[in-house]
């Protein structure tokens, strides 16, 4: 069996074979592959999803749903927008890929961008999830041969250093995704060139104009996608003090209802735990707080404005707020902002300052799409560029961790 070290080797040399395949080339079998890949009625998706659901956990309705709202938007014109920016990677060698346990599929947003540049590339799948990346290289590579010896996904242990000394030396790029341990090991590895996403929540806000049951229809979806375990997954919604019980109510039964039909995934006895301790913390205290099923919501209104992780289980924090919440203490640790309603510019500006990369409205804060820069960073130049390339382009997101290693990040 090949080795890590031997397989970047062996991609290392394809980059000019790479940068000769048409792009029209690579979008049809983009587009063919991935569309089979969403697709739980395909014979990739029929062979793939048994021990993808047991890895990951979720619903076969969670998984299809979370696999949709990562890649549909990289489909058709926006994969082909992708494929056709300037940036194109010139010398020989690898770049590594650092993916991971959760959510599945997050391959799709760094393989695109390293597609576009032409950059060939390891992937290090997580030994918790190391089934969809080789999965969808393998598809892949039987659709456009000439991109089998390009990319390459295998799993070895984290910290092995007679593994990774090697590979951090001869990557041109290190990208790294995962929690805080994983992020700090890389970074002391004093790899040439590391871009990071370390763990991020993201967060609600429902303003002037926004009305309650559609917003928390949408909100809902934002929490219960990938069973709040993405860097997208809301967290905490902040409301006008006015609107903040009437929301709450209507979010707990649109929890209760989505639960029908996205049901909850596998859950634990320290994520079950969690979400008890949530509602016992909220009885103690004399707060308002709703939810039946322990795996399908619990939505806590909240008078104190300060952020905390939600312990899972779709549990929510409603907090009633007038002004700019605090986020002195969360700055660069969050990724994303579900709206309903109006935002007003200085809202708006302090999120943006705290770190925040998406704003969307409720109900599509996870559908991102090909054009999404995670943490405003540009991974078609990263990867075109390497270790040698513009230095003006280097870029880190390092946040400290906010849900122990279970804070994966899209």
């Amino acid at each position: 069996m090949s080795t890590p070290e031997a397989t970047a080797h062996r991609l290392a040399a394809t980059a000019p074979s790479l940068r000769a395949i048409p792009d029209e080339h690579v979008l049809a079998a983009w587009n063919d592959t991935l569309a089979a890949f969403l697709d739980a009625d395909s014979p990739e998706r029929r062979d793939l999803d048994p021990g993808l659901l047991q890895s990951t956990g979720l619903s076969p309705a969670g998984l299809s749903h979370g696999l949709g709202s990562i890649g549909e938007g990289m489909l058709g014109d926006a994969a082909a927008a992708e494929l056709q920016r300037p940036h194109r990677q010139e010398d020989d060698g690898f770049s590594l890929v650092v993916l991971p346990a959760e959510p599945p599929g997050l391959i799709l947003q760094s393989f695109l961008p390293a597609l576009a540049a032409r950059a060939p590339v390891l992937f290090k799948s997580s030994r918790a999830e190391p089934r969809f990346a080789p999965a969808f290289l393998a598809a892949l590579g039987r659709r456009l041969p000439e991109l089998h010896d390009a990319y390459a996904a295998v799993t070895w242990t984290g910290g092995d250093e007679a593994v990774e000394t090697p590979l951090h030396a001869a990557a041109r790029l290190v990208v790294a995704y995962g929690g805080e341990a994983t992020i700090d090991a890389l970074q002391s590895a004093a790899v040439g060139r590391l871009v990071a996403f370390g763990p991020r929540l993201s967060l609600g806000w429902v303003g002037p104009g926004a009305n309650p049951e559609q917003a928390a229809r949408g909100m809902a979806l934002d929490i219960a996608t990938f069973d709040q375990r993405g860097c997208l997954s809301v967290h905490t919604v902040f409301a006008e003090p006015d609107t903040a019980p009437t929301f709450a109510a209507a979010l707990a039964r649109a929890l209760t209802e989505l639960a029908l039909d996205l049901p909850p995934g596998r859950s634990n006895t320290a994520d079950r735990a969690g979400a008890r301790l949530a509602r016992e913390e909220a009885e103690l205290r004399g707060l308002d707080w709703h939810g039946d099923a322990l795996d399908a919501g619990t939505v806590i209104v909240d008078p104190d404005p300060r952020i905390s992780p939600s312990p899972g289980l779709r549990t929510v924090r409603i907090h009633p707020i007038a002004g700019v919440p605090p986020l002195a203490d969360w700055n660069d640790r969050l990724q994303g902002i579900a709206v309903a309603g109006h935002m007003p510019a200085t809202i708006r500006r302090a999120f943006e300052q705290a770190g925040v990369s998406r704003f969307a409205p409720a109900g599509r804060l996870q559908a991102t799409d090909a054009a999404w820069r995670n943490g405003g960073i540009d991974l078609a130049a990263e990867f075109a560029y390497g270790s040698g390339g513009k230095p003006d382009t280097v870029s880190t997101t390092t946040p400290s961790s906010t849900r122990n290693e279970r804070g994966s990040v899209r």
